[in-house]
Formats: structure tokens, sequence, C-alpha cells
């Protein structure tokens, strides 16, 4: 039975409609009420044919630059091949350079990364550095208020004060050139069987399988490669990888699936979208922020890199300076708290004004146009049954290489949501219980959960049918923007 779809009525006035991602054809329509099910068949509703190859329609600058051979990332015939691993063991990877280019080889963080702490500050995103350790005086001021933009402009929780246009005019003035075809499938929540444990993989918003080589009209020296966001997934899905993270999330996540598994052996990774500044703890933005830095360092006065490398140093004593050709290595080796800071530093008005990049627009330049705009904790868009196994190497090399993200979670991709699902329906029982929580805690609950309560959705019928009805309704346009 499709059960009461009241409560759906309340989203109808604050959330964003998001249009259906790729080639993927609509999918049929929910079923109609009354419908009845047989809860042991997992018999899926049909699918859609395939998405359409990009490569068909690309330009002929793009697909030129693809195989340019002056470029200073991975093209699309360069990627390594990884057979599936092993199931149900814990692998240790073999240094296996991605990059052959020496200036983008990255020795091993001298720091543990994902330090839970940080990463409340991190997921939050607005307005969260560190009380007093950025002030830098009247000349500089790396610790801004909220307000410091003033009323002119457009707010938008992106930037630190608010922007000259809207996010997806802003999005529109990058470039970005494709490496490789990310082949997504259309998935629908009656395609998940019931009985199921459905658990966030808590993730930034950035792109994937492109290279970024525009900021704006500032055209970077080396392009920055995406690999992150909800893309990862399907990015990754003949290399049965299923999340990346560092080696305590994942571990944590794995842990957690093999409990669900003792009920069911049908557990479900779903992104989850952080906030729309997470994409500073990882190297998109810090690498984006130091190719921009060096074209810009001729126009920062002295005084204001002085002021901005003594803030960084009483934070990484070993900080290279902003004119420094070490700071992009530098700061890949970073935990993420710091990259975190490093970007949030250079963002405030006064900064802006000093000479320093546009850390909102490089943010936009990062983030995938279709996450501009959503709430936090949607999500839906990428899809994942998982093994319970985990995959620990190192930041660039090994399987599914990534340069922030040295472990991979194992399972296989099943599809994603035609529209982000609001997290009072995708997370049903799990977010009004956050919700009653101190507000500050959310980060840090959304990634560790609560002491003695599933982290995650069981799924029900309601839940099937709600969740269609919303995707419905997303699809119909019946869904207003806020």
């Amino acid at each position: 039975m499709m059960g009461s779809l009241a409560s759906l009525d309340d989203y109808v006035d604050w959330y964003n409609q998001t249009p259906m991602r790729g080639n993927a054809a609509p999918p049929p329509p929910a079923p109609p009420t009354g419908t009845t099910y047989d809860p042991m068949s997992d018999r899926a509703v049909e699918r859609p044919e395939p998405p359409q190859d990009p490569r068909a329609f690309t330009s002929e600058w793009a697909r030129a630059s693809g195989v340019y051979p002056g470029s200073f990332e991975p093209q699309g015939t360069q990627w390594p091949q990884y057979p599936p691993p092993p199931p149900k063991e814990v692998l240790e990877d073999k240094p296996n350079p991605l990059i052959p280019f020496s200036a983008y080889r990255s020795k091993p963080p001298t720091h543990r990364v994902g330090d839970i702490a940080a990463q409340n500050i991190i997921e939050q995103g607005v307005g969260a550095l560190p009380a007093g350790r950025l002030g830098m005086g009247a000349t500089l001021t790396l610790d801004p208020s909220p307000a410091e933009g003033g009323s002119r402009g457009i707010p938008h929780g992106i930037g630190q004060f608010n922007l000259r246009d809207t996010a997806s005019a802003l999005s529109r003035l990058n470039r970005h050139v494709p490496t490789k075809v990310i082949q997504e499938a259309s998935l629908q929540p009656h395609d998940i069987p019931v009985g199921s444990w459905l658990t966030p993989l808590v993730g930034d918003r950035s792109r994937s399988g492109e290279l970024l080589t525009h900021v704006g009209d500032r055209e970077l020296r080396n392009p920055v490669w995406m690999q992150g966001g909800y893309q990862f997934v399907p990015e990754w899905q003949k290399q049965g990888v299923a999340w990346g993270s560092d080696r305590s999330p994942t571990s944590t996540i794995a842990g957690r699936v093999r409990g669900f598994q003792e009920e069911t052996p049908n557990v479900y990774g779903v992104y989850t979208a952080m906030g729309p500044q997470s994409v500073d703890a990882s190297h998109h933005m810090s690498d984006t922020l130091s190719q921009l830095l060096h074209g810009d360092k001729k126009n920062i006065s002295a005084k204001a890199v002085e002021q901005y490398d003594t803030a960084m140093r009483n934070i990484m004593p070993d900080f290279p300076g902003i004119k420094s050709e070490k700071l992009q290595a530098f700061m890949r080796q970073q935990p993420m708290s710091n990259r975190n800071v490093f970007a949030k530093g250079m963002g405030s008005a006064s900064a802006r004004e000093a000479g320093f990049p546009d850390v909102s627009q490089a943010r936009i330049a990062v983030t995938h146009p279709d996450l501009l705009d959503v709430p936090m904790y949607s999500g839906g868009q990428s899809i994942a049954k998982l093994t319970g196994d985990v995959t620990h190497g190192s930041p660039g090399f090994g399987l599914a290489p990534h340069y922030t993200y040295r472990s991979k979670l194992h399972g296989q991709y099943e599809g994603g949501f035609d529209a982000p699902v609001p997290k009072e329906l995708l997370w049903r029982d799990f977010s009004p219980k956050v919700g009653a929580r101190n507000p500050s805690a959310a980060g840090k609950i959304w990634l560790t959960g609560l002491e003695n309560e599933p982290f995650g959705q069981l799924v029900d019928r309601k839940w099937q049918d709600s969740v269609a009805e919303y995707l419905r309704r997303s699809r119909m346009g019946d869904i207003a923007a806020p």
C-alpha cells in the first residue's frame, strides 16, 4: 500500500528541482496506489537504454585537448586497468605511480587524515574557521564575518560573502575538458529490495572525469584533475570501487556494513552531499588555488603575502609560502583540516581585495553543476551495493588512484536516482534523530552516527513508495524552487 504521502507537501515550498542527469531516459512512472508487491522478489523495474556516449557529441577542441601530449594529467587512453579485488580481504596497495611527471608526485602524508573533529568543521562549510587563529589585523582579515560582503550581490553557501551573480551563471564561465566517459544508470526506489539497509556515503560536491583548465577567464598553467563527488562511484564501477575516503572513515563504514550484513546481504551505500564548501578539504581546491596563486602572486602586496604566510605557518610550520613552486605538492600532503584552512583563509573579502584569488569562483569551478544548489545531506545520485571490503593505499597510487583519498570501499554500482532526494525522505528514520541534537554537532553525527542507533535507513514499502512519489513529482515539475 502506498500509505500517506501528505508529508511530501512539506518539501514543495523549499526544495529546488534538479534536472535529470546525463542522457538517461525518464524512468517509468511510479506504480498506482493499491499496487501490491512481493516482498521476497528482487525483480527490478525495466531499466532505460544506456546513456549515449558523450564522445559522440563532444566538440572537436575538447576531443583534441583530451589527447594533447602537453597535458599534465592522465588522458583517456592512459587510465590503468586493475583486476577486481579478492573478496572479503583487506588489501594493501603496492605503489604504482599514476602520474609520470615528478612535479605531481606526492610523498605519503605525514599527518593522520580523517580527523573527525576537523571533519565536523569541513562538513558544515560556512564560517567555521577556528576562532582567533587567523586574524591578521586591519590590513588582511582571514577570519571573516558572514556579513563581510555587505548587502550587495547574491547570498549563497558556496561563498564566504555574497556572489556577484548566480552560482549557475558563474559556473558557465569555467572550462573543463572531459578525460573519460562516465556511464551512469538510472535507479528507481523499487529496485532496492524491501529489507535492505542503506547507509550514507557522505561526500563533497566535486566533479569527476574532467580536467579543470580555466577558472573564469583565468587559464591554469597545469590543469587540475577532477575526481570526486557522486560520479566517483560510476567512474570506477568496472574496478568494483564504491567509495573513496581516508583509512579511518572507510574502515568505519566497512565495519558498519558487515554489521548490517548480519541481518541482510543487501547493504547499499548512498551518496549524501556535504556542505557547499566541503570541497575546500580536497586537493581539487588546494591544487586550483595553488595554480591561481602562481599567476596572482605578483599582484599581492608583500605585506599581505607575509601576513598570510605567517598565519599558515602558525598551523603548518613547514608551509613553503604562497609564492613557492612547492606549494601545490606541499598542500597535497596535508590533512584535510589544513587544506580547509588554506582555502577559507584566502576566501575573505579583505583577502580578495588584497589580490588573492577568487575562492568562491574556484569552489564553483570544482563543484559539479548539479550539486551547486542541493540541500545538505540530500542524496541518492549514486548508489552501490557494498561488500564490506576495503583497500588501503597511498594518495595518487593504486586502485582508483585519488590525490586526496587513499582508501577505497568495494562494491557494485547500481545506479542513481534522477534527482536528489531530501534527507527527510531519504533518511526518514535517522534524520529526525540528528535534528533533535545540537545543530553544531550535525556534521560529526552524519559522519559517525549516533550511539546505539542504526546509522542508516531500513527499506520498507512505505520508503519505496514515498521516495518514488517524490521523484515523480520532481519529474513533473510539481516541486517548486524555494
